[in-house]
């Protein structure tokens, strides 16, 4: 089982990139547009990843936070819910607009997912009414990098740089990423 991979991204295309790895092995990986859109053609980056293996195919998916990985990996077990659809949500719905669609009981929200109609989207609602305890704990790393995020980009970093930049990251609490985020843009932060 592959749980991440790191490498250099040699192709990207919005929801697929190819990784190319120290070993020469490259990898191709289907991604969410949110992901997409932090990313840069010839970045090193570790995805984490969620291997689906069919009797067809060998495919893997990429997140940048657990907090989409686990998204994901709750609408893929899902009766009816297949890789692609639920795909579509992470590349349509953030994790706090899904965590919030869930708790509120909110089916609009699925609307402009491609491939989910209002039956769908109850039925998601209802099968993770229970799951969203489980999302409201990851929010708080996601919200962190957002803090963070907007805290970088009032000192001046482009936010593209700050995307990479927050990717290298292992930091949790908001205060701790930006120092690292400084260290790792040449600031030295103590």
């Amino acid at each position: 089982m592959i749980k991440a991979i790191e490498g250099m991204i040699t192709k990207k295309e919005p929801t697929f990139l190819v990784l190319k790895t120290g070993s020469g092995v490259s990898y191709g990986i289907f991604v969410s547009l949110f992901t997409y859109a932090k990313l840069e053609k010839n970045q090193k980056i570790e995805l984490l990843i969620t291997q689906i293996i069919r009797e067809d195919a060998n495919l893997l998916y990429g997140f940048l936070d657990i907090s989409e990985q686990k998204m994901f990996e709750m609408l893929v077990k899902l009766n009816g819910i297949g890789a692609a659809t639920a795909m579509a949500v992470c590349s349509s719905l953030n994790v706090n607009d899904f965590s919030n669609a869930i708790i509120s009981g909110n089916a609009e929200a699925f609307r402009s997912v491609p491939g989910i109609g209002p039956k769908t989207a109850r039925r998601i609602i209802a099968e993770l009414s229970d799951a969203k305890i489980i999302l409201d704990s990851e929010q708080d790393s996601s919200n962190s990098r957002n803090e963070a995020m907007q805290a970088l980009e009032s000192l001046g970093f482009k936010r593209d740089k700050i995307s990479k930049v927050l990717s290298e990251c292992k930091s949790e609490e908001t205060s701790e990423i930006i120092k690292e985020a400084l260290q790792i843009l040449g600031k030295g932060v103590k």
